[in-house]
């Protein structure tokens, strides 16, 4: 069985492919040959990632750089290597581009994954949409909003975005490690934030939080961890505001995971989000989270999350981190895990739901010449 997986924005340190690398590690690809497209100039850190999960990296020609030798380039590599299962992950009705390249060279199963409640460019996403509706023909999201957004009325399998239990949960002992190495004193309250530096993540409005706070609590430190178009200007904003020795910068790392049991308090003010994994993340490590009102509130799996506006006052905000009591995260584990667990986030369980869908697929198109069901969305028994 031949997949195809393309996140439309590229290879990146990101939710996207954090979600593909998760599922693709806790899969058994035993019957599986799995490509990841890279639509634009990876890394290669980013490259090995996906390479080390037993995925093999696939390059055409960079998607921005000149759209209509990315399609054909593309249109000829499904063709050629006989793709059965196109995997399209993405935010709007621009995964028609993908999704058109794959029907014309006759791959049968094209999966349009809905990842956002919402997209940057609206006007686009909005001319495309009727060439979208009539591409794809297999409709997942990571939850109901960001299906709904996407699909309408239409019928859409949600595909959680999981998450391996242990490898998240809380560390006393990488939380000594961790703030040595970031020289953050033990006494310290460390408000943390995971994400790419962008307009969307609203990191120009955590700043203005931080620095509040920090004239409450001298004893905080905000750690950032992340990179990307915004770095540089919110490097500049910190610097304005002489908070350059409490606010750290780490840029991208690889595990993130052991990050989060340095931390206390997490935060996230997205102007917008699909379901953040981050979120999901930061619960199963048992920290708290104040969050930006305008996200699902399906994120919200336990008590850990409190919803925020971000059109409220930086002080507000302050105010609800005032608020919170810091928990016992080892002694509450037991009881977050299985929260987790039952809301379908064990990525273990996760993957096995994906491979069933996978396996339906293909058995299906290999026994007929045109997929049948919902014209949209195949009816399939977990």
């Amino acid at each position: 069985m031949k997949i195809l997986q393309i996140p439309t924005g590229g290879l990146f340190a990101d939710g996207i492919l954090s979600c593909i690398v998760e599922y693709m590690t806790a899969m058994d690809k035993s019957d599986m040959d799995i490509r990841v497209l890279a639509t634009n100039r990876a890394e290669k850190s980013i490259v090995q990632k996906v390479e080390k999960v037993g995925c093999k990296v696939v390059s055409i020609p960079y998607r921005k750089t000149n759209i209509i030798k990315y399609f054909l380039s593309l249109y000829r590599y499904i063709a050629k290597e006989k793709i059965d299962i196109v995997h399209v992950h993405g935010s709007s009705a621009i995964m028609s581009v993908e999704l058109l390249a794959a029907m014309l060279a006759g791959c049968k199963v094209r999966i349009a994954h809905s990842h956002n409640t919402t997209c940057e460019n609206r006007k686009a996403d909005k001319m495309l949409r009727p060439l979208f509706n009539r591409t794809y023909t297999v409709a997942f999201a990571c939850g109901r909003d960001a299906g709904k957004w996407m699909f309408g009325e239409e019928k859409f399998v949600v595909i959680p975005n999981g998450r391996n239990l242990q490898k998240y949960e809380y560390d006393s002992e990488k939380r000594v490690q961790y703030r040595k190495s970031l020289k953050i004193p033990k006494d310290a309250v460390v408000i943390g934030h995971v994400g790419r530096f962008n307009t969307q993540k609203n990191h120009e409005y955590l700043i203005r939080i931080f620095d509040e706070l920090y004239k409450k609590a001298k004893n905080a430190y905000l750690v950032l961890i992340g990179t990307g178009s915004t770095l540089d200007e919110i490097k500049k904003k910190v610097v304005d505001l002489g908070l350059e020795n409490r606010v750290i910068f780490t840029g991208a790392v690889d595990n993130v995971s052991d990050y989060l049991s340095a931390f206390d308090v997490m935060l996230l003010p997205s102007l917008y989000e699909g379901l953040p994994l981050v979120v999901i993340e930061w619960q199963i490590s048992g920290l708290p989270c104040i969050i930006s009102d305008s996200i699902t509130k399906e994120c919200a799996i336990t008590s850990l999350v409190k919803f925020e506006s971000i059109k409220e006052s930086p002080t507000v905000w302050v105010d609800d981190i005032e608020k919170l009591t810091i928990q016992d995260r080892s002694g509450n584990k037991d009881k977050i895990f299985n929260e987790i667990k039952a809301a379908g986030y064990d990525i273990q369980t996760g993957a096995g739901k994906l491979k069933k869908i996978y396996d339906n697929l293909y058995f299906v198109c290999s026994k007929s010449s045109k997929l049948k069901g919902h014209k949209k969305c195949l009816h399939m028994k977990d």
